[in-house]
């Protein structure tokens, strides 16, 4: 099973979307380069969990990478997981970590500013991206002093910044209206509805996309017809069009048809799924296989 688990965790699909988020940070990333020195700029991207940010952000980081246009060990695309705690001493911590910095938890918080500092100039990076941004929001004190930070890096022409999160920072935003300043509009990335064209279009997309890679990876034997309307609309509804929750119910389907050595995943899978996951950690309260006529 953990194999199974473990070749599904490696699928990576990118839809038109994030494609749109990755457009953006590029953009932001540009105008960095072509103003360094100058006052730097920050994009937000708040939505749901399980929307594809992070992921976004990786694929984004990782081709520019391939780009090799960066002396060896640079890090142009920076992500740094904000620490639940939310202060500014996390913040500087958090980035030293993802900077690979064996003593990024040791110094004060000036010490381990100063040394982020002089990290994010010596690996070339060229945008930060902050995911759990929300976490600030927890500790208002703390989000004061820790944008008060960011504001610096950004008025000191160190780095354009990407601040990643849940809605729940919709408030640390509201309340900056100083950091909101230094912002472009913001990204988007809302859940997808199964009721609008456009973005049923992109739901049967994805599920097909991801139905084909569970076979290349040969976690199934076959395709399971995940596109097929009386699956995927049900599988949409169940996930409320988060793609992330839409990973996990197939996902929890697919590991049960592996564990009873059969071929495809069935209707009834995922209905169980929604059940045991979905259902189970309350992001739906109903289950539409079961409830939504087919």
């Amino acid at each position: 099973m953990a194999d199974a688990r473990s070749a599904f965790r490696q699928i990576k699909i990118v839809h038109p979307r994030q494609e749109t988020i990755i457009a953006g940070l590029d953009e932001v990333r540009r105008s960095g380069i072509a103003t360094r020195g100058e006052r730097q700029y920050g994009i937000t991207l708040l939505a749901e969990s399980g929307s594809g940010k992070t992921t976004a952000a990786e694929h984004f980081r990782d081709g520019i990478e391939r780009l090799g246009e960066l002396p060896e060990g640079s890090r142009p695309v920076l992500i740094v997981k904000l620490m639940s705690t939310g202060t500014a001493r996390s913040l500087f911590s958090s980035i030293l970590q993802a900077l690979d910095d064996p003593f990024y938890d040791r110094g004060t918080e000036p010490n381990l500013h100063k040394r982020a500092v002089q990290a994010i100039k010596r690996d070339n990076v060229q945008l930060l991206v902050i995911d759990e941004i929300q976490h600030l929001s927890r500790r208002s004190s703390a989000a004061t002093h820790v944008t008060d930070s960011l504001k610096t890096f950004l008025d000191s022409g160190l780095v354009p910044i990407a601040f990643f999160g849940t809605h729940d920072a919709d408030k640390l935003f509201q309340s900056s209206h100083e950091l909101n300043g230094r912002l472009f509009p913001p990204l988007t990335l809302p859940p997808l509805d199964w009721w609008a064209d456009d973005d049923r279009d992109l739901f049967l997309d994805f599920v097909e996309d991801l139905d084909t890679a569970m076979v290349d990876k040969q976690i199934m034997k076959v395709a399971s017809g995940l596109v097929e309307e009386d699956i995927a609309r049900p599988l949409c509804l169940a996930s409320s069009g988060i793609i992330g929750r839409t990973c996990r119910i197939v996902e929890t389907a697919a590991i049960n048809v592996v564990r009873e050595g059969r071929h495809a995943i069935t209707r009834n899978d995922l209905a169980m799924a929604v059940n045991s996951w979905a259902i189970a950690h309350s992001f739906i309260d109903y289950n539409p296989f079961v409830e939504i006529e087919a």
